[in-house]
């Protein structure tokens, strides 16, 4: 590779999700492989494993912002403010390529940095579509199923598009040693022993994609003999917070267990609490949170959307989260079946290890960016 990476996210430092998620990972990884690569982020971010650069810029979570703008046009605000220290740090240095996960940073990026030879790379985590893409020259996609089948059948150009799935750190996700142990580590949840702990993790806002709540009512159906317990971990705002929390208990009493904005420690030990992981979300982009859990040995419950069943494989089932009893049947079954739960999650930890560990996907990483390097003049520039 004949020059260093650059991996940006504008929320690294004070947002916690899929894409900050993905920018410290790949950026950790890459560092740990030898690669020469900086990420770039808008806040302080101690636990940065590679090294990192902080870009001043307009924080969608700034409270002037917040009272008179909508969240797409804070987010805008931030990607555009965050954009003119990064082209300025980028053009000034000896990056020739840039990844980028916030859309209109890497569109505009894309438009200003021509004939500087700067190559910008999009890792699309938002499902924005092979039209919105193609303003791209090279894409970079989660799944075969957004090139191979969405973006061919939109009749897009797919020359410069990449697929690489996410990737898990399965040193620092893994099995408990004494899942009795992990659980005593929180006392404060109240956990038996012999429970049967049914781990979601999502936001906890009202209609939201995630939908905890469909988690709620699901646990709900379980009859009493099943001991589960429903144990959510998610990210909102007090309000959002109280308004969920009245609902759960009022449809789990004592056997739902809530938690709010957990730092990324805490998320790791608490994979190794549960039983299972179960997440209902209809047309999930991709779900770090599928990587976690099946690296922590869980067997998987997601829909039946082809992302999402390539994702789980054999590493669980997919069903369909729509119809009300289909999610608290597979429970109920896993519950009764010991034998058949130690085989999935068995399977779980494997395919983690086989398709989603750095060790697989690194290599994948280094074949883009060098064939994005050898491409560039084969593509004719910009698409605009």
């Amino acid at each position: 590779m004949r020059s260093p990476i650059a991996i940006a996210c504008s929320g690294l430092g004070h947002v916690r999700r899929g894409n900050e998620t993905w920018a410290r990972d790949i950026a950790a990884a890459l560092h740990a492989a030898g690669v020469p690569v900086t990420l770039f982020g808008g806040g302080p971010l101690s636990e940065a494993a590679s090294p990192y650069v902080r870009i001043p810029h307009l924080r969608r979570d700034f409270p002037v912002l917040r009272r008179w703008m909508p969240w797409s046009k804070r987010y805008l605000a931030e990607q555009l403010s965050f954009l003119l220290g990064l082209r300025r740090r980028l053009l000034r240095g000896s990056w020739r390529r840039v990844h980028l996960c916030d859309p209109d940073l890497a569109l505009q990026m894309h438009r200003r940095t021509r004939g500087t030879g700067l190559q910008v790379v999009f890792k699309d985590g938002m499902r924005l579509g092979p039209h919105w893409c193609s303003r791209l020259d090279f894409v970079h996609v989660l799944a075969p199923h957004y090139r191979d089948v969405v973006a061919r059948e939109a009749g897009v150009d797919t020359r410069g598009w990449f697929v690489i799935p996410h990737l898990v750190d399965i040193g620092t996700f893994q099995p408990p040693p004494d899942r009795r142990a992990a659980r005593a580590a929180w006392p404060e949840l109240q956990l038996a022993p012999g429970a049967f702990v049914v781990l979601g993790v999502g936001d906890y806002s009202a209609g939201g994609n995630k939908r905890l709540d469909w988690l709620v009512r699901e646990v709900a159906a379980l009859p009493a003999a099943a001991e589960a317990v429903l144990v959510l971990a998610g990210q909102s705002e007090p309000e959002e917070f109280r308004r969920f929390e009245a609902t759960a208990r009022e449809a789990l009493g004592r056997r739902v267990r809530l938690l709010r904005n957990l730092p990324r420690a805490q998320v790791v030990k608490l994979y190794q609490l549960a039983d299972v992981f179960a997440h209902a979300a209809l047309e999930e982009p991709f779900g770090i949170v599928f990587l976690e859990a099946m690296a922590s040995g869980l067997p998987l419950a997601g829909h039946t959307w082809p992302v999402t069943q390539w994702v789980i494989g054999d590493a669980g089932e997919s069903l369909d989260m729509t119809r009300p009893g289909a999610l608290s049947e597979l429970l109920a079954r896993w519950n009764a079946a010991p034998g058949e739960w130690e085989a999935v999650s068995a399977r779980a930890r494997r395919r983690a290890i086989e398709q989603f560990s750095p060790e697989r996907l690194i290599p994948r990483y280094l074949e883009m960016y060098e064939a994005m390097e050898s491409s560039a003049d084969a593509l004719g520039g910009s698409r605009g």
